[in-house]
C-alpha cells in the first residue's frame, strides 16, 4: 500500500510545523523587522567606487648586454626591498605593490585626512585594503583602486600605473648609464691597444720589408673566435659588479667562454711572427668594432625617453558603485532572521512539556 508523505513524516515533525503556524505572526513580523533594517543600514553604509586600470605583459629586451640590464635593474629593485625571480609581469606587479608609490599615493591624494589615520603606517594598512594589484595567466596586470569618491579612485589606479612608469624610467636611465660608462673606459682600452698592435705590425713590416696579411683561413678563424672569447671576457667582468660568483648569469657567460676555448684549442698555432702580430692588430680591430656598436647602443639606450609600460585600459570613474550590495545584505539579512526565527521555535518546542 503507497503511503502519503504525511504518513512518512515523523510525528515531531507534524507538531513542529503546528508550532510554526501557531507563531506564524511573530516570525514574520520578527523576519520584517530586520529586513527593514537592513534596508535602511544598506541605504545609509557609505558608498564605495571601484576602477581598474591593465597593463599588457612587459616585453623582456634581447640586446647583447640584456644580463647587465637585468641586473642593474635588480639592484634597483633591491633598494625597496623586492629581489627579481619572477617574470617581469610580476616584477611589475612588486613595484605597484611597494611601499614607494604607495607612500606617494598617499602624499599626492592626503589619503592620511581621507582615512583619518594618524600617521602614513595607519594610511598604508587601509590603503592596502582598497587597493588590489593581480596577474592573470596572461600576463596582463591589473590595477583596482577603490573610493567612495568614483573620479579619485580612477585617478588613484592611473597615478599608480603612472608611478611604475617613472620609476622603470629611472632604473632603466641608471642601467643604460651605468652600461655606457663601462663600456666608454672598456672603449677607450681598447682603442689604446689597437693603436699599439698596429704600430708593433707596422714597425715589423717596415723592418722586415714584408707585407703581413691576415687573409688566410687560419688567422681569420682565430681572430674570429678570439675577439668573441674577449668581448665576453669583458661581459664578464662588468656583470661580475653586481652578482655574485656563483650566480647563473656568471655560470653561463663562463659556460659560453669554455666553449670559445675548447675551439681555440682545436685551432693550429702561428709560427711567424708576422703572423702573430697581424693577428693581433685583426683581433683588437674586431673587438673596437664590438665595443663601439654595444657602446653606440647604450648611449641611444641611455637617451631614449620611451613609455616602459603598455596601458590597456586606463581606469576610468565609476557610474555604478562597487558596494554596499544592497540587495544582496538584505536578501541574506532576511534569510539569517529566518533561520534564527526557525530555530527558536524548535528551541521552544522542545521545552514544551510532552503531550
Amino acid at each position: 500500500m503507497r503511503q502519503t508523505l504525511d504518513e512518512l513524516l515523523p510525528p515531531e515533525f507534524h507538531r513542529y510545523l503546528a508550532a510554526v503556524v501557531r507563531h506564524m505572526r511573530g516570525i514574520a513580523a520578527f523576519v520584517l523587522g530586520v529586513t527593514l533594517v537592513a534596508v535602511v543600514v544598506a541605504f545609509l553604509l557609505p558608498q564605495w567606487f571601484a576602477s581598474e586600470s591593465t597593463l599588457l605583459p612587459p616585453t623582456e629586451g634581447s640586446d647583447g648586454f640584456s644580463t647587465m640590464a637585468s641586473l642593474i635593474q635588480n639592484a634597483a629593485l633591491n633598494k625597496i626591498g623586492m629581489f627579481s625571480t619572477q617574470t617581469p609581469s610580476d616584477v611589475f606587479a612588486e613595484i605597484l605593490r611597494s611601499r614607494t608609490l604607495q607612500e606617494d599615493l598617499i602624499d599626492t591624494y592626503d589619503l592620511r585626512s581621507v582615512y583619518k589615520a594618524r600617521n602614513t603606517d595607519i594610511a598604508l594598512r587601509r590603503l592596502d585594503k582598497h587597493l588590489r594589484v593581480e596577474v592573470d595567466k596572461a600576463g596582463v596586470i591589473h590595477v583596482r583602486a577603490e573610493d567612495r569618491n568614483a573620479k579619485r579612485a580612477a585617478d588613484m589606479a592611473n597615478h599608480l600605473v603612472e608611478g611604475l612608469d617613472r620609476f622603470n624610467r629611472e632604473a632603466y636611465n641608471t642601467r643604460a648609464k651605468r652600461v655606457r660608462v663601462f663600456l666608454e673606459g672598456r672603449l677607450a682600452d681598447v682603442s689604446k691597444r689597437m693603436h699599439e698592435a698596429e704600430s708593433a705590425l707596422s714597425e715589423y713590416e717596415r723592418k722586415n720589408k714584408v707585407v703581413a696579411t691576415t687573409e688566410s683561413a687560419g688567422v681569420n678563424g682565430i681572430a674570429s673566435v678570439m675577439s668573441e672569447w674577449m668581448n665576453l671576457q669583458i661581459r664578464r667582468a662588468y656583470v661580475s659588479n653586481f652578482s655574485r660568483e656563483d650566480s647563473p648569469a656568471l655560470q653561463e657567460i663562463d659556460s659560453e667562454m669554455r666553449a670559445y676555448e675548447r675551439e681555440l684549442a682545436k685551432m693550429p698555432a702561428l709560427k711567424q711572427e708576422g703572423s702573430r702580430l697581424a693577428l693581433e692588430a685583426e683581433l683588437q680591430r674586431r673587438l673596437f668594432s664590438l665595443i663601439t656598436a654595444q657602446y653606440e647602443d647604450a648611449r641611444v639606450q641611455e637617451a631614449r625617453d620611451t613609455p616602459t609600460i603598455t596601458v590597456l585600459d586606463a581606469a576610468r570613474p565609476a557610474q555604478l558603485r562597487a558596494r554596499p550590495r544592497r540587495s544582496l545584505l538584505v536578501a541574506v539579512s532576511a534569510a539569517v532572521a529566518s533561520l534564527l526565527a526557525l530555530g527558536w521555535v524548535w528551541v521552544e518546542r522542545r521545552r514544551e512539556p510532552a503531550a
